[in-house]
């Protein structure tokens, strides 16, 4: 029986308990299978594979055997013949030595480059070093990490982003009294409110100038026009300026 290329198991002879096993290449016999592994490992009359089992009658067939297998991991891009033990270490090789990006099998000359690439086409945060699915969901997450330099118009609070702030000023918590109320009517007031507000009788208040979507709140609308790149409009500008004078 056959118990890889080259390396048989005999048939026990009528006066032996166990079968024998042989090493073709060599033509030597031994007492167990244990001993002929041994062998093959050891040996420098031919080479060995010790993940699969398997001896090779040179270095370049197993070389080539390496190559050519999936159990193992070998660096295309190395060349000295590399195989590592894992999948994810041969890919941390691939970024770290070659700067590789594996979704496009592209190779870079710098990690500095990789890591734009990253930016531009995985849509990477270079703060946390989580990937998204898009551009929008990229911006939304890095808001996350904004530090808090919006100070309310009407206290001492300080918020990440100007939507932040309405939040408080509509909730009624912030130390000026100011109401949701009182900020529908300052945004009714301002000179550009045909811009984003629809008329009362149609159930929404709010619309974004650009694209149109139907809001609630003041600070829905804004919290909008963060989001998405392409809302962002010169009337909702000058909206917080009014308000900001306002209060």
């Amino acid at each position: 029986m056959n118990i890889g290329p080259y390396l048989v198991q005999q048939p026990a002879l009528p006066n032996a308990f166990d079968p024998s096993y042989e090493c073709t290449l060599c033509d030597r016999s031994f007492v167990s299978e244990t001993a002929l592994y041994s062998h093959c490992r050891f040996t420098t009359q031919h080479d060995w594979c010790e993940r699969c089992n398997r001896v090779f009658v040179s270095s370049a067939a197993r070389d080539e055997h390496f190559r050519a297998s999936s159990r193992h991991n070998i660096c295309p891009t190395c060349g000295r013949l590399q195989d590592f033990e894992t999948a994810a270490d041969l890919q941390r090789h691939l970024e770290d030595f070659h700067f590789c990006c594996s979704c496009c099998n592209l190779n870079h000359s710098s990690a500095e480059k990789l890591r734009l690439h990253d930016v531009a086409v995985h849509n990477l945060c270079i703060k946390c070093g989580d990937y998204f699915a898009n551009a929008n969901d990229l911006r939304m997450h890095q808001q996350t990490h904004q530090p808090r330099v919006m100070r309310c118009y009407g206290c001492n609070h300080t918020f990440k982003s100007f939507s932040g702030m309405l939040i408080h000023l509509e909730s009624g918590a912030c130390a000026s009294r100011m109401t949701e109320a009182e900020i529908n009517n300052l945004a009714h007031e301002c000179y550009q409110s045909r811009k984003y507000i629809n008329n009362w009788a149609e159930g929404w208040m709010y619309r974004c100038p650009s694209c149109y979507k139907e809001f609630v709140k003041l600070s829905a609308l804004y919290q909008h026009a963060e989001d998405v790149q392409d809302c962002g409009h010169a009337c909702l500008d000058k909206l917080q300026v009014w308000i900001a004078k306002s209060i």
